[in-house]
Parts: structure tokens; sequence; C-alpha cells
């Protein structure tokens, strides 16, 4: 494990997903279940949440019962699930050992709780005796069983739920769901870092039951959530506006990275009485962890690519990601520059999307994490695929960190106009998923702007008209939250003469609800700020951050 839960002070942020847990398991006293699942990628802090929900509950007529799948063992599952349990009901009253045998719990709870005991002895009976199935299937009434002995509901916790599956048991999801949809006093809270294959398992094996489940899908830190989180990591020390902006786009937000490099920031500073932070200070700490072998990051992503590091390995995958990394992002263009078939490159990619390691956006190939990108760029393909590899300490990776340092200052301090028409001029026709819908990008040649409106009051003050090829966007950015006023103000706008024209509002400070409304009614294509960063990403640019969103320097 690359980093370890965080409950108590130093759980950070994710508020607004532990309040709605507390008030399902609220409501859930109350004779109101609602089931959650809670997807994500890994890293992200979804065991953080699931400990941090146990610490805070607390309550006495709840018992939480939580398992993390950690072993392909159906005997290892049913001991934890069983302990968990019986430890949860007896802490109420007693000192308990954590760490105590199953044993000895039921011989601490069998007078209090002869019916629960005398059940899970028996499902002990049945698994010695391979009657797995059944053992499994009974082991999901404790809780039903126990609600009848005490009175207290269960919340049953399954992290990493999809490795239900991999027990060896006929039907596994068939037979929970089935117990899931009896148990109106049970509360299930399911959490996975496998995106695919949790959503496969919801919309597939627990079909009936998908409406049943919450969905929380976990993403990053929002970047005002990491501003924060990078001041409070490294006080009592001081860091300018600007590397700030650097970490949290660099990291976009991801709060396993941020974790690691503000910790090293702040332990390195403080080892040699540094009182700032600095450019150097940041290259040098990149170059501990992700650059020298040793590096936790450098280890975690050499872990996810092993599969294909195994002399057995006869593909190309190494190499396609190492394209991939480079920008060169279609299918086409990496199996051109491999001298492949599109169709070998296509299942060779197929295969490292199976892995989560990349994933398809309209014709486009992107890494779930961009700094897996900055690892295969930067450190891998220099010392793993260059002619010679290198030895010793390579100072060329420390002054490229610190290029990229001054290259990001300058590009953000552009004006955020001028970097949406950057990129508007990268588009190449290319086909994009937006929501349920497919769009082109169209080929731009000519991007001008238009004069300033005098009656505009909000956000910007232009329009961008953007042509080429026959097509044309005229276009507004605002960095507030859009409402009616924007939508009509391209509505009213002029059309460019014959040209097909599509009207395109960037709300990258949100939309209300009104100006939702309209934009689909007089069929305005708005695009959010995570859309456009989105895109900006595809084609190598860094994320916008709005200036609201940047606090001053320390």
């Amino acid at each position: 494990m690359f980093s370890d839960p965080v409950i108590g002070e130093n759980f950070f942020g994710r508020q607004e997903i532990l309040e709605l847990l507390l008030k399902r398991a609220t409501a859930l006293k109350a004779g109101y279940r609602q089931n959650v699942a809670l997807i994500g990628h890994q890293q992200l802090g979804k065991s953080s949440i699931l400990r941090q929900f146990l610490y805070t509950l607390r309550d006495p007529e709840i018992l939480s019962i939580y398992v993390e799948i950690k072993l392909q063992s159906l005997d290892y599952f049913v001991d934890q699930f069983i302990r968990s349990l019986l430890f949860q009901y007896l802490t109420q009253t007693q000192t308990v050992n954590p760490t105590e045998s199953l044993e000895k719990l039921e011989l601490a709870a069998q007078d209090s709780i002869p019916k629960t005991v005398l059940r899970t002895r028996e499902i002990a009976h049945l698994l010695k005796t391979r009657h797995a199935e059944e053992a499994y299937t009974k082991l999901f009434e404790l809780t039903s069983i126990i609600k009848g002995e005490t009175g207290k509901n269960c919340i049953v916790i399954l992290d990493e739920f999809h490795r239900l599956g991999e027990f060896g048991i006929k039907n596994p999801f068939v037979d929970f769901g089935k117990r899931i949809m009896v148990q109106k006093d049970t509360m299930y809270l399911l959490s996975s870092s496998s995106f695919s294959a949790s959503r496969k398992i919801l919309a597939e094996k627990l079909s009936l039951l998908f409406g049943n489940f919450e969905r929380i899908y976990l993403e990053n830190f929002d970047f005002q959530t990491a501003f924060a989180f990078v001041d409070k990591k490294i006080e009592p020390l001081e860091i300018s506006g600007n590397l700030k902006h650097y970490l949290v786009a660099f990291t976009d937000g991801h709060p396993f990275f941020l974790e690691n490099i503000t910790t090293r920031l702040r332990e390195s500073a403080l080892a040699t009485s540094q009182s700032e932070i600095t450019s150097k200070a940041i290259a040098d700490v990149f170059y501990k962890l992700f650059y020298e072998s040793q590096g936790v990051l450098n280890q975690y992503f050499m872990k996810l690519i092993s599969p294909w590091t195994q002399a057995r390995s006869r593909g190309k995958q190494l190499l396609i990601l190492a394209q991939i990394a480079k920008g060169v992002n279609r299918l086409k263009d990496v199996a051109q520059a491999l001298n492949m078939s599109q169709k070998e490159a296509s299942s060779q990619i197929q295969e490292l999307v199976e892995y989560e390691l990349l994933v398809k956006v309209g014709v486009f190939y992107r890494f779930h994490n961009k700094i897996f990108r900055f690892w295969l760029r930067e450190v891998y393909e220099r010392k793993e695929l260059s002619l010679m590899g290198i030895s010793g300490r390579d100072d060329a990776f420390v002054d490229a960190v610190k290029s990229s340092i001054l290259e990001h200052e300058e590009i953000t301090a552009m004006g955020i106009t001028e970097r949406v028409e950057g990129l508007f001029l990268q588009f190449r026709n290319d086909l994009m998923e937006f929501g349920e819908k497919n769009r082109k990008l169209p080929h731009f040649t000519e991007i001008f702007k238009t004069a300033v409106h005098e009656t505009s009051l909000r956000g910007s003050a232009r329009k961008i008209i953007a042509k080429g090829h026959g097509r044309c966007w005229i276009c507004q950015v605002t960095e507030t939250k859009a409402t009616e006023k924007e939508v009509m103000s391209l509505v009213l706008g002029d059309a460019q003469g014959s040209l097909a024209h599509t009207k395109v509002l960037l709300a990258l400070g949100g939309l209300d609800e009104n100006a939702k409304l309209l934009a689909k009614e007089k069929r305005i294509f708005t695009m959010s700020l995570s859309r456009v960063n989105l895109l900006m990403d595809l084609y190598g640019k860094p994320p916008i951050i709005l200036q609201e969103d940047i606090p001053s320097a320390a």
C-alpha cells in the first residue's frame, strides 16, 4: 500500500460526501434505507472517507460492519465480516481487543446474542465441510438476525466490493442482490477502485438494485480545496501564489500526489531551515519522488506498468504508453508511430483501457491521471527507453522541472480568452463525446474577437469568432455563473453570413438553472470548466484555474 487511510484531524475535504453518508445513516434509524456505492479510481481517498465515516458515526443504535476485501479467499472474508460484526456489538458495552480471535468474540457474545452466535458457528461449520455457497448466503443474513435480537440496525461497508466475484462462488452478486432486496433494515455502503468493473456489476449483476443504489463518483479535489490542502500541509512554510498554482495544476488536485509532494517539501524545507518553498525545492523533491529508483511515486508507477515489464510480455503496450505520453493520442497516429496496424494497436490499447491506465474520449486516448503521463515522458522514457540509459544523478530532469514551472507561469499569465483561442486552433475535426452526443471539433484557421459590448456587465465583454473550412463558432466566455442574460447575448448575436455557425457558451463559472433551460431551448452548445479543461488536457495544455480560485501568496 502506498498510502494509509487518514481519519480525525488528518482527514481533509470530502465534507459533502461525509455529510451525505451520515444523513443516510440517520435516515436508516427512521426506517428509510438508501444504499450507497462510492466509486473512483485508485488513491482518491475512498478508504479514508469510509474510515472517517465510521470514526464520526459512533451511534449506539447502529452496528457498522467494515470489511476491506483484500484477498481472494472466502474464508478470510467470512472471518473478517463476522469478527467485525461481533466486535462492533461488544465494544458498545465493554473493552475488546480488535485483534481478538473469532472464537473468543463468540464466547463473549453468546449469552447476549445467542441466535447470532449460533448462526456464526453454523457458517464456520459450512465452510469446513466445503458448503461454501450456503455459507456465503447465510453470512448476509446475520444482520437481520442481530437486528431481531438487539433492535440495532446494521450498516455493511464492503471496501472493494467488486472482488466478491473472486471467491469462486457461483453467481455471487445474484445471491448478494437478493439479500439486499429483502433486508430493509440493513444499509449497504459499497466502495470500489475498479471504475469499469464496479459500474458493470451495478448495471448488470445488480441490475434490479441499480436504482436502489445512490452512486457517488469520487473525483480529484476541486481547485479551491486543493489550494487549501497545500496551505495546510506546508504550514508554517510560505509559498508563492505561482508555485502553489503550479502544484495544483500539475497534480490536477489529486489528493494522493498532493499529499506526497507537499509532505516531502515540508520535511525537506524544515530539515534545511528554509522558511519558503522555492522552484529549486520543488525540482529537487520531484527528483526524489519520481526519478530515484526508491522514490515512492516512481515505485508506484513501476507497479502500474509491471504486467508489461515481464520477459514474457510480447506486446508494445509500454511503447504505446510512451507515445501517448508525448501527445500522440489518436489510434491512427499511435499505429503509424510504432509501425503497427490499427487493428493490432487497438487490441493492445484496449488491454490498457481494461487495466484502467487509459480512457477513451472521442477519438483520443488519455491517462486517468496526468502525472502518470509526466512520469512516462520525463522518467521512464529517459531511464528505460533511451539508447544508453542514465546512471547517477540526472540534472537534465531537474532542469526540465524548473523549465516547466517557468513555462506554466508564462502560460497562466495569459488571459483566459487568449488561452481559449489557442485551444480552438488545435482542433482538427476531431470527434468528441459531450454527454450522450458526439460533436466534431472543427479545424479553425481564423480566430478574432468582436468589439466590446457596452451592455455586457458580467463575465467576458467580448465574443470569440472562430472560422475555418466552412464552419464557424460564435463563442462567449463567462468566468462567473452564467445567467439567462449571457445566453440571450448569444441568441441575439449576428449570424456570420452564409457560414454554418454554432453558438457556444463557455460557462466556466457554471450556469444557473434558468440559463441551462434557455440554452437547451435555444440550442446553445455549452461547456463547463471541467469540459474545457478536459480539452486542454487532450491537447497538452495546462488547465484553466479561475482567478477567484487562486489564493494570494502566503
